[in-house]
């Protein structure tokens, strides 16, 4: 689904940065929605109703100590969404709503999340944390001889596997002054002002409208026209790739081509961010989930071969007392704002109390019940320090990383990589 901005409810792409800025208290009371939501018909049908529950039950929690006027502004961007029709065609698997000030950011997730309606002094943060440990970004290029789309997709892992959403299309503006497009295509680059000295002029164009044509002429053949044509469009496409998109979102670029031109493309490219193994097939034949689901395991590569670059950077650290495996050492590091990079153990929870001012934890006796329908604790002392941890170090702008068991290079589920100096 489009992401929708508006001055009341705003649908995002969940995001480390997106969550970061929920991270820090915005003006109380902060309204925290989480329910699982249906794809399909007819499970949709119970989506609605569920929400319509969740939104009675901050309204009854407000309705302690708010007047009307104040429960209606607060509660306003919600009931909105309830009546966007539209909106509740495109579920996912979950949503998170998120409110204060008469104004909500409202996000669906990939994977299902507990019901739970929380009226705080501050944003529930941890499942949207959890989330966005496992969700790793890439750009995706769909090259043809003649036409080149670019797509923005996300990629959840977890313990079940990787699952790609479908692809987001990203504008591209061919040269200066035209408006963006979808698709670059081969006239983009290879135009009647390219003229090579084995292209001649020649007449007005078909049916005397004045168009101009080129013939064949003097030098090479045919074939060799073609393929120069081709590899300038190439070149274009590589530049406006790198200009347009990789230079602003610094992420992994995938190659969706066939093979002989994936060669020609890798051996003319000048993008760092190009993954290696390109997805060899043509993308004219793939619809967009398909196309989605096919790039998922060249990613799932690339991912596994960073991970990997990860653990041997925090090996390397450990041994020079620059990281961590121990959790209360993690802790203290993430509230001081020393983490760089935190590897979290995929679907792991350790329940207990986390001091957000010193850091020191204190373990808990078993699972948390989690945080009440309304009211400002959980219904329990306890909370996964797992996620508070991480929840830290996003805050203090260090990245996490959801990583499966058997990679992880420590018992206790957690490996910190401090920053340097």
């Amino acid at each position: 689904m489009a992401t929708r901005t508006d001055d009341i409810v705003a649908i995002e792409p969940l995001a480390p940065a997106a969550v970061r800025t929920l991270l820090d208290p915005p003006e109380p009371p902060c309204l925290s929605l989480y329910m699982p939501t249906h794809r399909r018909v007819p499970e949709t049908a119970v989506d609605l109703p569920a929400y319509t529950h969740l939104v009675e039950a901050l309204e009854l929690s407000l309705s302690a100590a708010r007047s009307r006027g104040d429960i209606e502004r607060l509660l306003r961007p919600l009931r909105m969404l309830a009546a966007d029709r539209a909106f509740w065609r495109h579920t996912r698997d979950g949503l998170a709503v998120l409110a204060a000030a008469g104004r909500a950011r409202v996000f669906l997730l990939q994977r299902p999340v507990q019901p739970l309606a929380m009226v705080a002094a501050r944003f529930h943060t941890l499942p949207l944390v959890r989330a966005v440990t496992a969700l790793d970004r890439c750009d995706v290029l769909a090259l043809t001889s003649r036409s080149a789309r670019v797509y923005a997709a996300r990629i959840w892992h977890d313990a079940r596997g990787a699952a790609a959403e479908r692809l987001d299309p990203v504008p591209l503006v061919a040269a200066p002054g035209r408006p963006p497009a979808e698709e670059l295509v081969r006239d983009d680059a290879v135009t009647a002002e390219v003229v090579e000295a084995h292209r001649v002029k020649h007449g007005t164009g078909p049916a005397g409208r004045g168009d101009t044509a080129f013939v064949h002429g003097g030098c090479g053949s045919k074939r060799e026209d073609v393929d120069r044509d081709t590899e300038i469009f190439l070149r274009r496409v590589d530049e406006v790739v790198a200009d347009q998109v990789s230079r602003r979102t610094h992420l992994p670029l995938v190659l969706v081509c066939q093979g002989r031109l994936a060669a020609t493309f890798r051996g003319l490219a000048h993008n760092p961010l190009l993954v290696d193994a390109p997805v060899d097939v043509d993308p004219h034949l793939l619809a967009p989930d398909d196309l989605a689901a096919a790039v998922v395991p060249v990613f799932a590569r690339a991912r596994d071969a960073r991970i990997a670059r990860e653990i041997r950077g925090f090996e390397q650290a450990r041994d020079r007392g620059l990281a961590t495996g121990d959790l209360a050492a993690a802790a203290r590091a993430a509230v001081a704002g020393q983490v760089a990079t935190l590897l979290v153990e995929a679907d792991r929870a350790a329940f207990g109390r986390f001091d957000r001012d010193s850091g020191a934890i204190e373990s808990g006796g078993g699972a948390g019940a989690g945080p009440s329908r309304s009211g400002d604790r959980p219904a329990a002392g306890d909370e996964d320090l797992f996620d508070a941890i991480a929840a830290t170090v996003l805050a203090k702008g260090g990245a996490v990383l959801s990583v499966a068991r058997h990679a992880l290079p420590t018992e206790s589920g957690m490996a910190a990589i401090y920053r340097y100096g």
